[in-house]
Formats: C-alpha cells, structure tokens, sequence
C-alpha cells in the first residue's frame, strides 16, 4: 500500500484564531487515535513542545481580544456621554418658558438632572449604574408628566439604549482576565509554526522513508487537520476574500 503524502497546507494564510484552532484539531485528532505518544522520543519532544506553548499562544489572542474589547468599550461610553449631555441639554429650551406647566417641569427635571452632573467622570460601573438609576427615575410616574410636557423622551430613550450596549459588552469584558504578561502573537505564532513545521516534516519524512507504521499512521492524522484547513482556504479563495496577516509561506 502506497504511503500517503503530506497534504498542501499554507498554514501562513490562516487567521490567527484558526491557526489555534488547527493546532488545537491535530492534538484532538492524535489522543482520539490510540497512537502512542512513546513510540518515537523525537517526536514525543516536538509534539510536547508545541503542546506547551500553544497555551500561551491562545493567551496572547485573549490579549488582542480584550484590547479591541476595551477600544470599543471606550467607543460606546464615548456614545453614552454624548447621551448624557444631549439629554441634559434637551431642557435647556424651556428655562424661560411663557407657561406655568412647563417652567414647573423644567425645574422638575433640572432638578433630577443636577444630580447627575459629573456622571460621566465616574468609574464605567458606577457611570452605568448611575444612568441606570437615572433613567429609572425619569420614567416613573412621578416624572412621567413633566418628560411629556418637555417632549424629552426621545433623548430618555436614545441614553437608555446607549448605556445597555455599554453595558451588555462590559459584563461580557475578557479585560478581568488579562495577566500582568504581554504577549507577542506575531513571535509566538513563529515559534509554533516552525515547531509544527518540524515536527510534520519529521512525520513526513518518516513515513515515506521507513514506511514505518507509527509514522504511517501519524501522518493520516496529521493530514486530517491539513485536509479540513486546505478546503478552508480553497473555499475562502473561491469566495474572493482577501488573506489576512500574510505570512511567510510553508516551503519558500
């Protein structure tokens, strides 16, 4: 039976995330196989070696996450402020209103609002919690007269909506669980392609050359992974979509 080849893989097309995920599907694919991982000490050290940093490696992407997280967290509290102060200025038209109902309203409401004056100096939560309790008393029923008499609902409507977006992204922040380290994806994701690129050429080599049955079947494994990412990219080409982060490629 003729032993198959390393298939095609440019892995340098990859995005970093499915660069991960890649790797992550050779090991998934390797412990499923019942292949031992003694059978070669050559191989035990590169497959053990790229196993250990591909943990930091994914920790480097949590980085990157959290620091497009944060941008655009300050992004949507750069809306929320805007909001705050449109909302604080919709009254202002009213300070010398002709009727009585309406100068009461705008006092009312100023009123509520002076509260709030330096909110949008505070801390992300407190702001948040702040605008939340804010817009909760300008919709009860106690202020429900005067926000209609000033036709301020709108603005009540555009801060609510803003501070939920703030808000839903917040709680949902990866920056609590950045660690003090900074982490080079670029360097790291190096390091792991030139471990990966050894260890498949060590693979390779041993299978075509030995025919030995450890290798034969490694190599069916590893070509698993490289197959699905191939088609991947072929697929992603087809489409016309343009590669990101073009790396150096395999074999040039």
């Amino acid at each position: 039976m003729k032993t198959p080849k390393l298939v095609v893989l440019h892995t340098a097309n990859l995005h970093n995330a499915e660069f991960s995920q890649f790797i992550a599907r050779f090991f998934e694919d390797f412990a499923g196989s019942g292949i031992s991982l003694e059978a070669d000490a050559t191989f035990k050290e590169l497959y053990e070696s790229l196993n250990t940093k591909i943990p930091v490696y994914n920790k480097a992407l949590e980085q990157v996450r959290a620091k497009e997280e944060s941008k655009k967290l300050s992004e949507l509290d750069k809306v929320r402020d805007a909001d705050v102060q449109a909302l604080k200025d919709s009254i202002k038209p009213y300070r010398n209103a002709k009727t009585e109902a309406k100068q009461k309203a705008y006092h009312a409401i100023k009123l509520v609002l002076d509260g709030y004056k330096d909110v949008i100096k505070d801390t992300y939560e407190e702001e948040t919690n702040r605008v939340k309790t804010l817009i909760s008393t300008l919709k009860s029923a106690q202020y429900q007269a005067q926000v209609e008499t000033l036709k301020i609902g709108e603005f009540l409507g555009e801060l609510e909506t803003s501070n939920t977006a703030f808000n839903e992204l917040f709680s949902h922040r990866s920056l609590k669980d950045l660690q003090k380290e900074v982490y080079s994806v670029k360097g790291l994701r190096k390091e792991l392609t030139d471990i990966y690129q050894k260890l498949s050429a060590y693979i390779n080599a041993n299978a075509q050359v030995k025919s030995d049955e450890f290798f034969v079947k490694t190599l069916e494994v590893l070509n698993n992974s490289r197959k699905y990412y191939a088609d991947v990219l072929a697929r992603r080409k087809a489409g016309g979509k343009v590669f990101s982060e073009p790396l150096k490629e395999e074999g040039k």
